[in-house]
Parts: C-alpha cells; structure tokens; sequence
C-alpha cells in the first residue's frame, strides 16, 4: 500500500485512470509507486522522487533514473497488485549505483613476475546483484578485463605491485553485455630489514675470516669481502611477488553506475 497517499485520493487518481490505473503524472504525489513506460519498451518501477517540465525522475532501489517526458508511453499507479504491462512493454531497467561490489572469482592465476601489462583477464560472478527483490545480474555472468600495471619490482630496491582492470560485464544466459569500470591493485610487502640483514651478517663472518687470515689488516679486507657477499645477494635477487591463484575471490566496487535492462520474460 502506499504510504504517502491517502487511500481516498489514491482512489480518485485510479478510478479517473479507468481499470488501467493510468494516469496523469501531474496528478501523482511525490512519493508514490508508479511504473513508467517508455516508448521504446522500457519499464521504469519505483517511487515518484520528483518532476519537472521536461524529466519524470523514479528512485529504484538505492538509486533514481531520470526518464525524459518526450520518451513516455505510459504511466500507471502500483497499489496492492501489480500493475498491468502495456503491450509496448519490453524490458525493465534498473540502475546498478557506483559503490556495487560485485564478488567474483578469478578464471585463472596472475602474477607480478608472470603477468604482462594488457593481458586478458577473466573472473565469475560467484553473487548475483539483485534490487528490489529482482535478480538483475545473474550468478555465473562473466567479467572481463585486462592486467593494468605489473612491476615484479627491482633487484636493489622497489616493490612488486600489480594492477588489474574490468570493463565490461557479460550476462549468464543471455546475450546483455554492459560496460562497467571497477579495478584492484597489490603492493608487496617491504623487505628492507631483511635485505640488511643479509648485507649486515655476512659482514661479520668475512671480518672474522679476515682476522684469522691477517689480523687487523686482513679482517678489514675479510669485512669488505663479506659485506660484498651480502651485497650481492641483495642485488640478484628480488623481493616477494604478488601472485593471485586461479580462484582466488575479489571483491570490487563499481567506479560508475550501471544501467542495465532485463528482459520482461525474465522477471
């Protein structure tokens, strides 16, 4: 029942509609459940959030599409029952609003010492993304994206990272593709403590090399040469890399909203 409409007034706007319930959207309280039609085929259900001279605006769920007045075929009332869906009726559309995660699993393993800038990535949707109680990303639909930045980091100093992007959304059993912008990125964790380490302990050993070999003189040479030993391991080897298995679970948030249309059938 509506909330904001009395049931006196409600029946008024209905009964001057006819038993189609349509009717004049001047005469809709802000605030009502209205289902509008566009001419191309498209429903738009949700609560009258306002109006003016050119735009009918309709809040669905956590976000509010703006329909154009030139494009309505249709307006309806949406009191206890469902309203009817006139014969131009084809698709509804909802708006998945920026901030959506969408929880995927990645199709196969990333890496950034295996990976390359551009490469194709792909990842399931492991949650459908439902609104209003209307499932309008399936379980199973198909992101698709590619590696962003890789860098397996330097020998010397510099940490692996990697960067991945999606953009576009493919829907499982059906031929619906939309684009999306969402993305994640990894930094490897720092190993400066443990690169002195490894600088720091083979000096040491060396300086007592070095003074077995020739006292002072030579634990000097000896400390040169085990600080250089240190050094060397530092310098040919690389940090820890950032590695995703075949999958591994990601969470991603939409950077933009989302239109998407379902199919009437479908729903």
């Amino acid at each position: 029942m509506i909330k904001t409409l009395s049931i006196a007034a409600l029946a008024l706007i209905v009964a001057g509609a006819g038993c189609s319930r349509r009717v004049d959207v001047e005469k809709v309280p802000v605030g009502t459940d209205i289902q509008v039609t566009r001419q191309d085929g498209g429903v738009v259900q949700g609560t009258l959030a306002a109006r003016d001279d050119t735009t009918v605006k309709v809040t669905v769920g956590p976000a509010t599409r703006s329909v154009p007045r030139d494009q309505i075929a249709d307006v309806q009332v949406v009191a206890d029952t469902p309203a009817a869906l006139p014969p131009a009726a084809k698709f509804r559309e909802f708006t998945l609003p920026a901030g959506t995660v969408l929880h995927v699993r990645l199709d196969s393993a990333l890496g950034s010492d295996s990976s390359r800038a551009g490469d194709p990535i792909e990842a399931t949707l492991t949650s459908a993304v439902v609104i209003d109680g209307t499932e309008v990303i399936p379980q199973g639909s198909t992101v698709r994206g590619e590696v962003g930045a890789v860098d397996p980091g330097g020998k010397v100093e510099g940490r692996a990272s990697m960067a991945i992007r999606f953009t576009s959304i493919a829907v499982a059993g059906g031929d619906e593709r939309y684009p999306i912008a969402t993305q994640a990125s990894w930094l490897a964790p720092s190993t400066k403590r443990k690169d002195a380490a490894k600088i720091g302990i083979p000096a040491a050993g060396g300086a007592i090399i070095g003074g077995i070999i020739g006292g002072k003189k030579g634990a000097a040479i000896g400390a040169a040469i085990g600080g250089g030993g240190g050094t060397a391991v530092v310098l040919t080897s690389r940090g820890p890399q950032v590695r995703l298995d075949r999958g591994a679970s990601l969470s991603l948030p939409l950077e933009q909203d989302v239109d998407v249309r379902i199919p009437i059938t479908k729903v």
